[in-house]
């Protein structure tokens, strides 16, 4: 367990430096670009999903979602860990008429423990293809705007803003950073399919955990996103690890 602090104040230490140093980060000047492509248009699918209505309802519906998913495994993981401290301390005044009892409680926490681990990979595999599911709907619910958007534009063809030359700009007086794109900001049509869903305000789709053990029983694959769906990156929710490093003697 100390270990495991240590481990934890280091990463807070980490944190605390990398905050400090982005916030102390000056942007370059930005380029004079020439002027924008007839017909070519750029917009940047994360970022408008982030901006949506729609986008914030889902990230706090996912939010939600890992909160239940941290609060079940840390219960599990704080019974697994008193159960162990319970065991290690009967095994200090062990008898040879008790040991066999006390054996077979070591050798069935070691088996909870490894159910627990499997769970905590299980759970973390369903809150990813929670949030490839999410990030589906979203696309797909922003397709109708974007096609009215590059109409409206006559945009010949539209471009991901994450394919194009960019970085992540530090924001102005500490706040949030942003993605810069090389190229004319006037081909940028992001900011105006962004209106136009929120214009519409449409409601968000209800979202649900994926849940791994319901589909296995159905006979059913994990489910995959939209094929044209972006990619976001796995999320990790923060699941405590079992107390596997101190395990009670067999």
């Amino acid at each position: 367990m100390k270990h495991t602090k240590i481990l934890l104040l280091a990463g807070v230490a980490a944190l605390v430096a990398g905050a400090a140093q982005a916030q102390t980060a000056t942007p370059p000047a930005p380029p004079t670009f020439g002027a924008p492509i007839a017909g070519q248009c750029v917009i940047d699918i994360q970022q408008a999903m982030a901006d949506s209505a729609m986008g914030k309802q889902a990230s706090d519906r996912l939010g939600q979602l890992k909160a239940v998913v941290d609060s079940e495994l840390q219960q599990q993981a704080s019974a697994l860990e008193a159960e162990m401290k319970s065991i290690q301390a009967q095994q200090k005044t062990v008898t040879a008429a008790n040991k066999p009892a006390l054996d077979a409680k070591a050798q069935q926490w070691l088996q909870k423990r490894d159910a627990f681990q499997a769970k905590v990979q299980q759970r973390q595999q369903e809150m990813q293809y929670t949030q490839q599911e999410a990030m589906a709907i979203l696309f797909q619910k922003m397709v109708p705007h974007i096609n009215t958007v590059v109409t409206a534009k006559s945009c010949a063809t539209v471009v991901q803003a994450d394919s194009l030359l960019h970085y992540d700009a530090p924001g102005a007086n500490n706040g949030p950073s942003s993605t810069f794109v090389y190229a004319n900001p006037a081909m940028n049509i992001t900011s105006s399919v962004v209106q136009k869903m929120d214009a519409a305000g449409e409601p968000l789709p209800q979202i649900d955990r994926v849940n791994l053990d319901q589909q296995q029983a159905q006979g059913q694959a994990g489910p995959a996103a939209a094929a044209s769906a972006p990619r976001p990156a796995a999320p990790k929710p923060a699941a405590p690890a079992a107390p596997a490093g101190t395990a009670p003697k067999k």
